[in-house]
């Protein structure tokens, strides 16, 4: 009986012992409990986290579709500068026929209308032709036209050029011809502008093997065929372009003559080319100075293009 209760107060003791010392506060059965500890909280990190953005998929990714474009490539034309460009002062149709005193044969035959009433002489007599009537002009003098009623018509008469519509046709034809030698003198510039010359050509040296050259007195040296390297040099490069070299029907000599206030000289070259009356030859004068070309002018004062 002892034994048992021996063996009780040691268990006993041994829980208080527990209680005591090992128990948790909040858990003891014999002692005052204490208050049981809050959660622990999560700690915040410091530094900030970046969001790198929704995981990658794995799915495969269409390429994006290609947009055609324009083509952009253009051919390598050299640039002209613009605005550089002066049309030719081109005399009026009046001032090349001198008042319509000075048109060649190439403008006949021709049909014209008459203005006025005109009388024709035949060789059993005369006979009149009414305003408004259509005849054949054959030829022109001093501002009047021989006329007939007919091209084979021997029968003649004569008119003012201007009482029949000869003024009106020419002036119609003056303007086309002079839009062509625009463009052809506008053309001849392009050309000088974006010409390219290969580093040791020399232009002035033409087939015939000759340079430009010169006399002691700056007068130029011509050919033997009557040409002169120094406008065939000009030519070759562009900057007169109606001249034809093959076709010059004459090269005259150069003589002296003050031009400007300035000796110059001057060499006259015919040739044929396209008028207002059609193809003729037309007399030409290049106007050189201290070695080199100054003007290429017609009569009229025209340049050459």
């Amino acid at each position: 009986m002892k034994s048992l209760f021996f063996t009780l107060l040691i268990i006993g003791g041994l829980f208080t012992a527990y209680d005591y010392f090992l128990a948790p506060r909040w858990d003891r059965v014999i002692f005052e409990k204490g208050p049981r500890p809050a959660a622990p909280v999560a700690q915040i990190p410091t530094h900030v986290v970046e969001d790198d953005g929704p995981a990658p998929s794995t799915a495969t990714t269409a390429a994006p579709a290609l947009v055609k474009k324009d083509d952009e490539w253009k051919p390598t034309i050299p640039q002209v500068p613009t605005g550089e460009f002066v049309p030719p002062a081109i005399p009026t149709a009046e001032s090349v026929t001198k008042n319509w005193t000075v048109i060649p044969k190439q403008a006949f035959p021709r049909a014209v209308v008459l203005k006025k009433d005109v009388q024709v002489q035949m060789s059993v007599g005369s006979s009149t032709i009414r305003a408004g009537a259509t005849v054949q002009a054959m030829a022109a003098d001093q501002g009047m036209l021989s006329v007939a009623p007919t091209a084979t018509s021997p029968a003649r008469g004569s008119i003012e050029v201007i009482d029949t519509d000869f003024p009106a046709q020419i002036q119609l034809s003056y303007e086309k011809w002079k839009a062509g030698r625009i463009e052809q003198a506008r053309e001849a510039w392009v050309k000088a502008k974006t010409r390219v010359t290969t580093p040791g050509k020399d232009n002035s040296t033409m087939s015939n093997g000759l340079g430009v050259n010169f006399g002691a007195d700056g007068k130029p040296t011509q050919n033997p065929d009557g040409s002169y390297n120094l406008l065939l040099a000009v030519i070759s490069t562009g900057r007169v372009t109606d001249v034809d070299p093959k076709k010059v029907t004459h090269w005259s000599l150069p003589r002296q003559e003050t031009i400007d206030g300035k000796p110059t000289w001057v060499i006259d070259v015919t040739y044929p080319t396209n008028t207002i009356f059609g193809p003729q030859e037309v007399p030409s004068h290049a106007h050189i100075r201290d070695q080199q070309l100054v003007r290429w002018v017609y009569d009229s004062g025209e340049p050459v293009p």
